[in-house]
């Protein structure tokens, strides 16, 4: 049908509409997003830093000026719809700032089977916890 001269793209779109519909029907009983996003350029803009490189369709692989980011094509295509997905849902990333891991000056290193996180019940209220019970 797609290959008759009449009426082929008319044929593709209900195709394709049919799909997200069914997918979009899937999500919802699944109890996730569906989320519908632009596909264009998606290909040729850089998923690390943003930048589009135009380039032949016959090139698989995307590298950018840039920043020196290498990856297959599909791959970099698939990471940009990703992102204007979570765009769309208002999930953003946080930028990329590296955690502080250095101890302040004057400090001594506690043992991590010492380390409790903020919020979790000490050694002691689980004991007792577990008496009650």
């Amino acid at each position: 049908m797609l290959e008759s001269p009449r009426n082929s793209r008319n044929t593709a779109s209900a195709a394709w509409n049919t799909f997200t519909d069914m997918l979009e029907t899937k999500c919802g009983r699944e109890g996730t997003y569906f989320v519908e996003v632009e596909p264009e350029g998606t290909t040729k803009e850089c998923a690390q830093c943003g930048v589009e490189t135009d380039k032949p369709l016959w090139v698989r692989e995307h590298s950018c000026p840039a920043c020196g980011f290498e990856v297959d094509r599909d791959a970099n295509a698939a990471w940009n719809i990703l992102s204007r997905g979570l765009t769309e849902l208002g999930v953003g990333h946080s930028e990329e700032t590296p955690v502080e891991t250095a101890l302040p000056a004057g400090t001594t290193p506690v043992p991590a089977k010492r380390v409790v996180e903020a919020g979790s019940p000490t050694l002691s209220e689980r004991v007792s916890a577990n008496r009650v019970g």
